[in-house]
């Protein structure tokens, strides 16, 4: 079931793909190459068909040419799950092939023992063949927020948040948040309050009331209020929207047997890849036309 705790704090990552880089380098203490942008890309890490591996979120940084220099996986863990030791290593793998880059691991916890769980070595097989993902937990998220500044120190409020599940610990969040948010623009404000509103307690949110002009009402007509009344619907629409978005791609790689064009391994990877139904019916209409399967991506 789709939750405001798991998903909010995915809407951050894909809202400013910069905070993963920024996570990594100031509470982690790793290293991220120079980049000049940085987009977020299609959680989907399939590879083939029928396996699927989707991902919490994908940020792709780029150097001032377009070319990637490094990838970021983010995943927001709130408990043990016995395959993520599996299945994290194809996540790293896939992307690393697809894009040809550094790609790292960050993966979020909301409790502490699970940051402990998810910290462990993963050995893979052959000697030195190692994954150790880069974790954040909650303390860790509480003891570098003077290391941010304004913004970003609110994207880890909101983090800290999300690990809470409305419980009595978001009355202080909100005294923080309140004094926070109110030095962001006008845009900013709107969009992570409405955030906060839907992970916090009831007492929590009047405290955050009290410090802000934006009440929850105002906050329900802005388009981070709409998101929230969308609510499990939204996550039952991107569960159809990628099914969908699946069989047409099939349908582009059908339409190129049929008329005998030849498709390369990375192109069929591509188009398998696509989760958005929209942008695999512009590939099929292009299918019918194109001299080579590259041709669909112009």
């Amino acid at each position: 079931m789709v939750t405001h705790n798991h998903e909010i704090p995915i809407r951050l990552f894909q809202d400013r793909p910069e905070i993963a880089a920024e996570l990594l380098t100031k509470a982690v203490g790793s290293t991220v190459p120079f980049y000049s942008s940085a987009v977020s890309e299609s959680e989907a890490l399939t590879n083939c068909d029928p396996l699927e591996l989707n991902c919490d979120n994908v940020a792709v940084f780029r150097d001032a040419f377009g070319k990637p220099v490094c990838a970021i996986i983010t995943e927001i863990q709130r408990s043990e799950d016995r395959d993520k030791p599996y299945t994290w290593p194809m996540y790293l793998t896939n992307l690393r092939s697809r894009l040809r880059c550094q790609v790292q691991l960050l993966v979020i916890c909301t409790n502490e023992a699970t940051a402990k769980w998810a910290g462990q070595l993963i050995k893979i097989g052959p000697p030195e063949f190692v994954l150790r993902p880069d974790v954040i937990g909650p303390g860790d998220l509480v003891r570098f927020i003077a290391d941010f500044d304004t913004r970003e120190a609110v994207e880890l409020l909101i983090l800290i948040a999300a690990t809470k599940d409305k419980g009595p610990g978001t009355e202080s969040i909100a005294r923080d948040l309140g004094r926070r948010l109110n030095e962001l623009s006008e845009p900013d404000r709107k969009k992570y309050t409405g955030w906060a509103f839907q992970l916090l307690s009831t007492a929590a949110c009047e405290i955050l009331e009290d410090q802000m002009s934006l009440r929850y009402e105002e906050y329900r007509e802005t388009y981070a209020g709409q998101l929230e009344q969308r609510g499990e619907a939204r996550g039952e629409a991107r569960g159809e929207a990628r099914g969908e978005a699946r069989g047409m791609a099939r349908a582009v790689l059908e339409m190129f047997e049929l008329r005998g064009v030849e498709v390369s391994e990375a192109v069929r990877e591509r188009i398998l890849a696509c989760t958005d139904a929209d942008q695999a019916e512009r590939w099929f209409t292009s299918a019918f036309s194109a001299s080579r399967a590259e041709e669909i991506f112009d």
